[in-house]
């Protein structure tokens, strides 16, 4: 699902967003509180620098640096998204994509699993969420308005030493159209390999820096998965963005991403520190999907009593569930 900042060159208000991690396309009023400003073009210019898509999702080695830090994010109930590892316990994804909008509510820390060097069947790690933290600027019910706060940090850990680099927070973001960027992540075409594209640019931020805009290919299910750039050394990468969404304007796709810069500031006093403030912890068993589920009737939806289970269900009682019923 997903999320929007004033001087000169600001972007029309476009007609939708599609939100990924949601197979979802929404009219973004918000956009004019983002006040989005465009890079690379002159003042007065009305179109964007070209955008330009791979022809198809370029298959990436999933156990190679930088990508082996990249992995998949399963929530155990309906769906799943991509994250990255910055250290080698903490873990950044999309907030949106910790949401299960049907419950109206954040799934537990035990349902999540974050699989990293994942190809087919085969996989490196499996890291379990011990804990998570959602800004609390961040308003699930106004996706688009807190877009910016869009983004959770993860405590994670393994039963094994982890032989995966993590990618560090880029401490400085410059959003110049000349610097190269990649991204990756597991979409929903591709579920079992991880894509990405290797040569792409920003074409734009928002006036405050808290949102940055480029023309990386991000199709559903790259939600959480990072944006790269290149350090000085030329052979180390590091996070400049967290992947949210995209946005449609003038008939091209822009992807958007949570500036990391924004990002450190609130989460350093926890990475570096241990100074964290965890809003859901795990404390149990890994619940399984209809765990989850089961909190369906504390929104007000009608219980179905079980008719296998009831002995008072017949086929005259109503609250009673249909054997033959479909889900």
């Amino acid at each position: 699902m997903a999320c929007w900042s004033s001087k000169t060159n600001y972007l029309p208000h476009p007609p939708a967003a599609t939100a990924i991690g949601r197979a979802t396309s929404r009219r973004i009023a918000a956009v004019a509180v983002a006040g989005l400003f465009m890079i690379g073009s002159a003042p007065g210019e009305q179109n964007p620098p070209a955008v330009a898509k791979p022809p198809s999702e370029l298959m990436i080695a999933a156990k190679d640096y930088p990508w082996s830090a990249i992995g998949k994010l399963n929530n155990g109930a309906f769906g799943a998204c991509t994250a990255v590892l910055i250290s080698q316990n903490y873990a950044l994804t999309a907030a949106h994509c910790l949401y299960f909008r049907t419950l109206r509510r954040f799934l537990p820390s035990e349902s999540l699993h974050f699989i990293l060097g994942y190809e087919g069947e085969h996989f490196a790690d499996h890291l379990r969420v011990l804990a998570y933290y959602v800004p609390r600027s961040y308003n699930p019910l106004k996706p688009f308005e807190t877009l910016a706060s869009d983004w959770a940090l993860m405590l994670v850990s393994s039963d094994r030493r982890m032989p995966t680099r993590p990618l560090a927070i880029a401490p400085d973001v410059r959003a110049a159209p000349e610097i190269s960027l990649m991204s990756a992540g597991y979409s929903g075409r591709r579920p079992h390999r991880m894509t990405g594209d290797q040569g792409c640019q920003f074409v734009g931020r928002s006036s405050d820096g808290g949102l940055l805009f480029d023309n990386c290919y991000a199709p559903e299910g790259f939600s959480g998965g990072p944006l790269l750039v290149a350090n000085a050394d030329k052979q180390s990468y590091s996070v400049a963005g967290i992947h949210v969404g995209n946005q449609a304007w003038q008939g091209r796709p822009v992807a958007i991403a949570v500036s990391a810069e924004a990002i450190w500031r609130e989460i350093r006093p926890c990475v570096e520190d241990h100074d964290c403030h965890f809003q859901h912890v795990a404390s149990g068993r890994d619940p399984s999907a209809a765990d989850i589920l089961s909190g369906l009737p504390n929104l007000g939806l009608k219980t179905i009593r079980d008719p296998l289970a009831d002995a008072s269900c017949g086929q005259d009682v109503p609250e009673c569930g249909s054997l033959l019923a479909g889900p």
